[in-house]
């Protein structure tokens, strides 16, 4: 899934400042607040939609749709979701059309758009700081809009990471959970068994001998990195108990410095300390996208990767690698008797201020139930709506796990106060592991924490808390 990028600061005290002002002004605008009451079952698909009763057609109604979709995987998905969206409306006049943004620009437009006026209706957003937008005025609170029994399209867990202080702020899409992937010859030559792998000593064990089976063959480089892929250090703290705030959802104060992130970091220290930083920055410089990619490629046995991947073997594979996949073991302060992992993905968020937001919504809810049976079919990711997962993706190898691994896949949010803390920890981490310049990991951990604590008491600060 997916990082948030660093938003300029003058951008975010605007964006608020206005919006705390435009809030005032559109309580008269607002659908009722019981308008999600309806107690019919909720429908599977979008709602058809008509003139409210007393007003007049608006006419026809052009929606924008903003993802960072560009690829030639990804993007004839998104753009055969809208051409569907638009069939099924076209009667009554509402079109969409879809808006390339590249990743790194896509939350930067999105709060200067906010701030300028001409805003998108709906943005694919990380869900990871839906709470900082919600609070900052940057996400629109859909509650009154969204049909009623609708939240009955998802899985529980799943909407209620769109919601902030009970109110309904995005639309669930697409989630992530996230897993380790093997090559499968490349254990049977090592002669080891997947499923032996219970514990970080294993983990550790089991890479050593891979390494000493396979080093120097063909184009392999180590057997397993944490740092590869897009596993990194959220996904070995979560196997641990760990995570960067106190809770998931509603974070309020960092924890770095407590024993499950501790040992987690230490635990990514092994492996650095095992291959050593030259090692380390051949096989990071020696990625590449597709069939080069470090796995498929067979330059690495193992890597960290989101259900996301599937999609690419699917693709680049050809099956040339035998793959499977299994969870991350747990750590030694870890409970409970399954691993756990952590997860993101996206949402469809109907930005502070997008013009016609009653088909605005209706967008985001046509995205997030039929749009998501399409992109789930095609794109081979676990969708946050029930039946939008009912497709032939169980027959792909590693689905079944990832289906499992979502009852135990922890969905974060960041603090409201410091949506970029994330990027802090990140830092830190490559400090230790990629880059090798810091070698006291608590040290470095406690800085980083002092850190993002001066960042929430900073924008308490500036937020009048």
């Amino acid at each position: 899934m997916k990082k948030i990028k660093s938003i300029i600061s003058l951008l975010l005290i605007m964006a608020f400042v206005m919006g705390s002002v435009i809030g005032c002004s559109n309580a008269g605008t607002k659908a009722p607040a019981d308008s999600t009451g309806n107690s019919e079952a909720a429908a599977t698909k979008a709602p058809e939609t008509k003139a409210p009763e007393g007003k007049e057609d608006k006419g026809p109604v052009s929606l924008r749709v903003w993802a960072h979709w560009g690829s030639e995987q990804r993007r004839p998905t998104i753009e055969k979701i809208i051409q569907s969206f638009n069939e099924k409306y076209a009667d009554q006049g509402i079109t969409a059309e879809y808006v390339y943004v590249p990743f790194n620009d896509i939350e930067t437009k999105m709060i200067a758009s906010i701030t300028a006026g001409n805003t998108a209706n709906v943005v694919i957003t990380g869900v990871e700081d839906l709470n900082a937008k919600a609070m900052r005025n940057q996400a629109t609170d859909i509650t009154g809009y969204i049909t009623g029994g609708f939240e009955e399209n998802f899985y529980p867990q799943f909407w209620d990471m769109v919601k902030w202080n009970d109110k309904v702020y995005s639309l669930p899409f697409v989630i992530e959970t996230h897993m380790v992937y093997y090559n499968k010859a490349m254990f049977a030559a090592a002669g080891i068994n997947a499923e032996e792998i219970k514990t970080w000593d294993d983990m550790i064990a089991a890479s050593k001998k891979l390494d000493e089976t396979l080093k120097g063959k063909d184009n392999y480089m180590l057997a397993f990195y944490p740092t590869l892929g897009n596993f990194g250090y959220n996904g070995i703290a979560a196997a641990n108990g760990g995570g960067i705030y106190d809770t998931a959802l509603n974070p309020s104060v960092p924890v770095l410095t407590n024993q499950a992130n501790l040992e987690a970091i230490e635990h990514m220290k092994v492996f650095a300390d095992m291959y050593g930083k030259d090692l380390v920055q051949s096989v990071i410089a020696s990625d590449a996208s597709g069939a080069q990619d470090l796995f498929l490629s067979g330059k690495v046995a193992m890597i960290g990767q989101s259900s996301a991947y599937l999609a690419t073997i699917e693709k680049y594979n050809g099956g040339n690698v035998d793959y499977g996949v299994f969870p991350y073991p747990a750590g030694p302060s870890a409970t409970g008797d399954h691993p756990y992992t952590w997860g993101d993905g996206f949402v469809a968020t109907v930005p502070y201020g997008a013009p016609n937001l009653e088909e605005s919504v209706l967008l985001a809810e046509f995205l997030s139930t039929e749009g998501a049976a399409i992109w789930g079919s095609e794109q081979k990711e676990f969708m946050a709506a029930k039946e939008a997962n009912n497709n032939a993706n169980s027959s792909i190898v590693g689905w079944d796990e990832v289906t499992k691994m979502m009852d135990y896949t922890i969905v974060t949010q960041d603090s409201i106060y410091a949506p970029n803390a994330e990027t802090n920890v990140k830092n830190a981490v490559d400090s230790i592991v990629v880059n090798f310049e810091a070698t006291d990991v608590k040290a470095t951990f406690e800085q980083v924490q002092q850190d993002i604590m001066k960042a929430i008491e900073d924008e308490k600060f500036i937020f009048g808390q």
